[in-house]
């Protein structure tokens, strides 16, 4: 191909591209996936290796914002792959990143990690500030998800000085959110208000569609723990229309689950239950692990509420058995204080079918085969609360 040539498809690629990008970021994957695959033909035509590279990595956002993991995993080791041969550094740490997460997304931590320190290492090697501040970010998560709220904290001011220095508004969006999680998770939830407001103003501002529909989420979650149900459903709704708009699959699951418990919160099972089975169905189309152990735990709790409590205690063992709901704010913990008060009630009006369930539980918790291993924990429980109590 002569240069002038290859100059003209290079300046058509460059034009294509930007407009895919900006397509991206208002939500609309499908005319992005086709603008992007335009570009890569160009590339390829050209034999642009650089920007065959990154485009890959564009078109594996596409797929991974879609709950496509394993597509997106295949498209990112084709972008890292080029970027290792032709020694593109800040590639190679950007798309080491991206892979991050998606074992997080499954929730993979330990390979998450490992992934976010090898970019960091690159970022922080050849200067690339923005490439820094997502990557602390994103390592913030891990911490985050393991309940180490301090260290969570730490990398994520690190990461939002970053974004501010360098004008990254995206950037900037996404850690004050990420920053008002930590909050949240620890009761200040004026302080957590406070920054997913601006989170909000900023992703409004620049379009960022799926930025926009998550932080409405965790705000109305911040109202779900004040028990201001109307406002928080209302928050909930904006964040679902908006996930349903885009193709958000993780965003569109994790924001029926919301609104599955605030009808719960209400009392009203049935409707829960029709969000939480939505919830479910998506965890598990996408292969989130930790989504689905959440939605599992919380299933089990409306038929608990209803009565039964052996539908109830098959949720809770299969929630059990992902084992990633231990990661999600200590669920297991609080789930197996729900399940001693369930052993107490059986026990006390003698409900054989409860009492069977719990028996057969039991092994799964670490607890001795049988009801011994309840009741022992239940005098644990009893003996802690007293205790507490002496304090006060």
């Amino acid at each position: 191909m002569d240069k002038k040539l290859s100059s003209d498809r290079n300046a058509q690629a460059e034009l294509l591209e930007k407009t895919a990008k900006d397509i991206f970021l208002k939500g609309d994957y499908e005319k992005a996936l086709y603008g992007f695959l335009q570009v890569l033909a160009i590339r390829e035509q050209v034999g642009d290796k650089v920007g065959e590279g990154a485009i890959f990595n564009h078109i594996s956002q596409i797929f991974r914002a879609n709950g496509d993991y394993n597509t997106a995993l295949a498209y990112l080791k084709k972008s890292l792959a080029i970027k290792e041969q032709i020694g593109d550094k800040a590639g190679e740490g950007a798309t080491l990143n991206n892979i991050s997460q998606i074992y997080h997304a499954q929730g993979d931590y330990e390979t998450a990690l490992t992934y976010l320190k090898q970019s960091l290492a690159i970022s922080q090697q050849i200067g690339d500030k923005a490439g820094e501040g997502t990557t602390l970010n994103n390592i913030s998560q891990i911490f985050k998800a393991q309940g180490d709220y301090e260290t969570a904290l730490t990398y994520l001011k690190q990461s939002l000085a970053i974004s501010q220095q360098i004008g990254d508004k995206a950037g900037e969006g996404t850690t004050l959110n990420n920053i008002s999680q930590i909050y949240h998770a620890q009761g200040d939830y004026e302080t957590a208000l406070t920054y997913l407001k601006q989170s909000l103003a900023i992703r409004q501002q620049i379009g960022d569609k799926a930025g926009e529909g998550t932080t409405l989420n965790n705000i109305s979650q911040i109202y779900d723990a004040q028990s201001d149900y109307e406002t928080a459903l209302a928050y909930l709704k904006q964040s679902l229309a908006i996930g349903q708009q885009i193709g958000d699959k993780a965003g569109e699951g994790a924001t029926l689950g919301n609104i599955g418990n605030i009808y719960h919160a209400q009392g009203d099972y049935e409707t829960s239950q029709t969000y939480l089975k939505q919830a479910l169905a998506i965890s598990q189309q996408i292969g989130d692990k930790a989504g689905e152990g959440t939605t599992l735990n919380n299933i089990s709790q409306i038929f608990k509420a209803q009565g039964d409590y052996e539908t109830a205690l098959t949720y809770l063992k299969q929630s059990l058995a992902i084992g990633n709901i231990q990661a999600q704010n200590n669920q297991v913990q609080e789930a197996v204080s729900a399940w001693v008060t369930t052993y107490l009630i059986a026990k006390q009006i003698n409900l054989a079918q409860a009492l069977r369930a719990l028996a057969s539980l039991a092994p799964q918790l670490g607890l001795p085969e049988g009801l011994a291993g309840w009741e022992a924990l239940a005098q644990k429980v009893s003996d802690s609360n007293a205790e507490q109590e002496k304090e006060a």
